[in-house]
């Protein structure tokens, strides 16, 4: 877990990294979904390291691309949100269905500009259900598939299926 306090300097880098991810994410959410321009807003918003065969449709809100690191094949459906402070990474061959949420930061309780960060991980082969939320700090298992609509406050094991809010258990697959 990284804390940073939201007056610090090193803070205020990071703000400089969300106003241009923002930017971009401005630029990429208003070009027809068809425009070739698309590609090299992606290519800008993740400096080059976005790999040719993953796609990610729009519209989408990501804060903080520099932080954010996609695998090989990977499909992101429409409405993508992050806050990637504390970092994201999405292996090979991975799905996201559409309007799941990514969050890597919160607000400690009592001193509200204190945040508290800790990564998400998604490892290779996962499928994330449509308007899943993922929370600070968890991993997402090998091939494991999250329900739609759950809230992951805990890790998956891989090849697990999990659903509901918080997340749970329903079956483990072959």
């Amino acid at each position: 877990m990284k804390i940073y306090d939201m007056n610090s300097e090193e803070y205020k880098d990071n703000v400089k990294e969300s106003v241009r991810s923002k930017s971009l994410c401005f630029k990429i959410n208003n070009l027809d979904p068809n425009d070739p321009k698309l590609r090299n807003y992606l290519d800008q918003l993740f400096e080059n390291r976005l790999p040719e065969n993953s796609t990610i449709w729009t519209p989408t809100q990501i804060d903080r691309a520099n932080k954010i690191n996609i695998g090989k094949n990977v499909f992101i459906n429409h409405s993508l949100i992050t806050i990637a402070l504390g970092g994201i990474t999405i292996e090979d061959n991975v799905q996201v269905a559409p309007g799941v949420t990514m969050l890597t930061a919160n607000h400690d309780i009592e001193k509200m500009n204190i945040l508290k960060t800790a990564p998400i991980t998604i490892k290779e082969g996962a499928w994330i259900g449509a308007k899943a939320v993922l929370l600070p700090g968890v991993t997402i298992g090998k091939h494991a598939i999250v329900g739609a609509g759950s809230v992951v406050t805990k890790d998956v094991t891989e090849y697990t299926v999990v659903g509901g809010n918080p997340a749970k258990v329903i079956k483990t697959l072959k």
